[in-house]
């Protein structure tokens, strides 16, 4: 994991989103993995669903965790990793690549095609 040294004048925010970061990496591998079994068939169809699943890996993984930290400790950190997901969740935007415009374009792809056309048009 992350070294607690990296940020001398941190104010804890900096080590918290390291560490998200780093979670959500391993998250997304180990679900990633799953999903590319389950995608073309090769999982039982049997199988529990992929979180029930990661759910119980993620439980047995960290087992010994509760025997290092409090209940209140548990919790709070619980809820602090809901506030962060809430906190993304509202203020970060995602935007379909077919809605990016190239620098120095203007409008909507449909209105570029349109001005497209009218320029060819007058070449004419």
């Amino acid at each position: 994991m992350t070294d607690q040294q990296a940020f001398p004048t941190s104010d804890g925010l900096d080590e918290l989103i390291t560490q998200l970061l780093d979670c959500g990496a391993a998250l997304s591998q180990v679900i990633s993995h799953m999903q590319a079994f389950e995608a073309p068939g090769l999982s039982s169809p049997n199988a529990p669903p992929i979180l029930e699943v990661a759910d119980s890996l993620i439980r047995d993984a960290c087992a010994e965790i509760p025997k290092h930290h409090t209940y209140a400790e548990l919790r709070g950190s619980a809820e602090i990793i809901n506030q962060v997901t809430a906190a993304i969740c509202e203020n970060i935007f995602f935007v379909p690549p077919s809605e990016i415009r190239p620098p120095g374009a203007s409008g909507s792809p449909g209105s570029r095609r349109r001005q497209q056309g009218r320029s060819r048009r007058r070449k004419r």
